[in-house]
């Protein structure tokens, strides 16, 4: 049998360091599984569709300005339930600030009760339903509210800007909002909401209107808390899915780097702590460490040693001696196969 070729700085021929190499099967069924985990995080990102909760069928929203500058509000709503596996209970309907107050007859009589919640400069009503309804379930409700600390002034007289509560996970299908004008024709805002949507009710009076009533300091209205939150969701599940089949993408380019490496006759050596080859070339840290290593132990053969030595396991300058430095500890030992070069 032919013998390979002997480097003599390597402790195996070629003929022994091949017959230790092994296709990766292993490999072969882990790249398998990982490709199918990534096309199905790009099918779940793709097709990934969030489904609304509830959707309002009408939405009427009815204002009368008072002589104080106050204003009285009336709310109509026809909601559905669209989710079969979680009831609705309780709805929120957002108000312009807290300084609202509800009239109690006026609430309709599929509300049990109803509380106003604020939570910094969120300010809400909250409506508990006398039963709970679930996917296909339509309910009904009204109230009224006076409306304080809406009443602006301008170059041109008195103003309001109201904009009704918007929902940002409901779709409104049709809504119509109605401002009360004293001897002129109603100001009617209509038409449907889409996820996040929002209209605005801007209405200008005379200086002789509210005469002598309290005005609030205007602040132009910031939308920036009405977005689309489903689409927000879907966006999510995508960035989440994206980041998922990026990081499978660095394993499978591992486990590809061993084909390539194995195609080439290098197989799945170790040496030194470190993959022989890597991404189809020599390791750059293997060669250093083996490099390192046979300098380390250049000086030993044929029983002479260089003048002086150094008793330390770890890199310092000796006095002294072949090359520089002290040797490194083998924690390899005689199991570390190099490749011929």
């Amino acid at each position: 049998m032919k013998k390979g070729r002997v480097n003599p700085k390597a402790k195996y021929t070629e003929e022994e360091i091949r017959s230790n190499r092994t296709f990766p099967t292993g490999y072969t069924i882990l790249l398998v599984l990982l490709v199918a985990v990534q096309v199905g995080l790009i099918i779940l990102g793709i097709c990934y569709q969030p489904k609304p909760q509830d959707v309002i069928h009408q939405y009427n929203v009815t204002v009368q300005p008072l002589n104080d500058g106050s204003l009285d509000i009336e709310y109509h709503l026809v909601w559905e339930a669209l989710d079969t596996s979680e009831a609705l209970t309780w709805v929120e309907i957002g108000m312009a600030n807290e300084n609202f107050s509800v009239y109690p007859d006026s609430v309709s009589s599929s509300v049990f009760t109803y509380s106003k919640y604020t939570d910094g400069d969120y300010v809400s009503l909250r409506l508990d339903f006398e039963r709970a309804y679930l996917g296909g379930e339509v309910v009904e409700f009204s109230f009224k509210i006076n409306q304080k600390d809406m009443l602006c002034k301008n170059d041109k007289g008195y103003f309001y800007e109201f904009v009704p509560g918007w929902f940002n996970a409901i779709q409104v299908n049709h809504y119509e909002f109605i401002w009360h004008m004293d001897g002129a024709e109603d100001y009617i805002q209509q038409g449907s909401l889409d996820y996040g949507e929002y209209d605005t009710m801007t209405v200008q009076y005379g200086m002789s209107d509210f005469a002598g009533c309290q005005t609030v300091k205007y602040e132009p209205f910031d939308g920036s808390d009405a977005y689309n939150e489903l689409q927000e969701d879907k966006v999510g599940i995508i960035a989440l899915c994206c980041v998922g089949a990026a990081l499978l993408i660095i394993a499978e380019v591992y486990i590809v780097d061993c084909y390539v490496s194995y195609g080439r006759g290098r197989g799945f050596l170790t040496g030194h702590g470190y993959h022989v080859h890597t991404y189809g070339r020599s390791n750059p840290h293997y060669i250093r460490a083996r490099d390192k290593y046979n300098a380390a132990h250049a000086g030993r053969s044929g029983g002479h040693r260089g003048g002086g030595g150094c008793a330390c396991a770890c890199a310092c300058a000796c006095a002294g001696g072949g090359r520089a430095g002290c040797s490194q500890k083998d924690t390899y030992g005689k199991t570390n196969r190099e490749e011929v070069l």
